[in-house]
């Protein structure tokens, strides 16, 4: 009996793990509401219990849940940072916390700090500020000019990002326990505008977008203190994105009448287009076999799941604008 038992705890322990797994949240931005403006929603992972959680005079964008994924970052087309600080409790009729005037919020990995964009001394810098203490002021993460498209390592520890150095957009990395003046390195081998770089989740590898002076875009990799071209011989390319494994990258391809979604392994092979309908916008892995997007043309996105392995592509949210799918940690 005591077998049978334990056997039956166990398969409760596991079915509610993948019960939740199943059930992660997406937050989104939406038009789908009465005000016109698009504010910010929350779905179930299949597009169900849509339900809208902020309602603003103002167009909100990209939001990013905290690592808890009790919270939610976001900011406006004003130019201010907001923070919902429980998804569970927020409602329209809540206002969410401002934080303060900046862009492109994400979370740090203790959750109580948020980074983002914002002009210090009339120079694009990164910043990071407090939202558990009262009053606090926003510190200074980046040295350099117009410093922006931030990514942290999964440990906190590295802080990588796009900035001015030797007349070019460079990759730069920070060593955020690093207390020198050179705790800032730069990573970019290239005299190309460098952008969009993101780290693989074991640190050891850096991604990015190098575009020349016809702005074609290429993506590199950075391992071992050697960079090396991953798309010779395509279109245009931008915005890689690591699987959490780090055993493949999502990139966007640029064509003449479209923008598509690509997915290839990390050393540049097996390149393979996800059918994704409209240009695709933003993406992002939810495990290593999936990716949740917007996509769509001037006049109406869409929100879809595409099966990296199948070629599968689940809509989840349609009609009107639908942009800036975040998955639940």
């Amino acid at each position: 009996m005591k077998i049978i038992k334990i056997f039956l705890t166990v398969i409760l322990i596991i079915s509610s793990n993948n019960i939740f797994a199943q059930n992660k949240k997406i937050a989104f931005s939406s038009n789908q509401g009465t005000s016109g403006f698009l504010q910010i929603f929350m779905m179930n992972e299949d597009g169900s219990n849509k339900t809208q959680l902020t309602e603003l005079e103002e167009n909100c964008y990209r939001p990013k849940f905290s690592p808890d994924g009790k919270q939610i970052v976001f900011y406006s087309d004003r130019g201010m940072v907001y923070l919902i600080r429980d998804i569970y409790l927020a409602n329209k009729s809540t206002a969410p916390f401002y934080v303060w005037n900046g862009y492109f919020p994400s979370f740090l990995p203790d959750g109580d700090q948020i980074m983002f964009n914002f002009e210090q001394d009339n120079i694009l810098s990164i910043l990071a500020i407090d939202t558990a203490s009262f009053g606090a002021e926003p510190q200074l993460m980046s040295d350099g000019s117009y410093s922006n498209m931030q990514v942290l390592s999964e440990d906190g520890n590295k802080l990588v990002f796009s900035a001015f150095s030797d007349g070019s957009k460079s990759i730069m990395m920070a060593d955020l326990n690093d207390t020198t003046e050179n705790y800032i390195t730069k990573i970019s081998l290239n005299m190309d505008a460098n952008l969009e770089p993101d780290i693989s989740s074991d640190g050891k590898k850096i991604v990015y977008a190098s575009f020349d002076n016809n702005l074609k875009g290429s993506i590199r990799i950075f391992e071992n203190g050697k960079e090396t071209v991953l798309t010779k011989g395509m279109e245009s390319s931008n915005v890689p994105r690591f699987s959490p494994d780090g055993n493949k990258i999502a990139f966007a391809v640029i064509g003449s009448n479209d923008v598509s979604l690509y997915v290839m392994d990390s050393d540049g092979g097996n390149k393979k287009e996800l059918k994704v309908p409209g240009n695709i916008g933003t993406y992002q892995w939810i495990d290593n076999n999936r990716i949740v997007y917007d996509s769509g043309s001037e006049v109406r996105t869409s929100i879809g799941i595409a099966d990296v392995k199948s070629g599968e592509i689940m809509i989840i949210a349609d009609g009107g604008f639908n942009l800036h799918p975040c998955i639940q940690k």
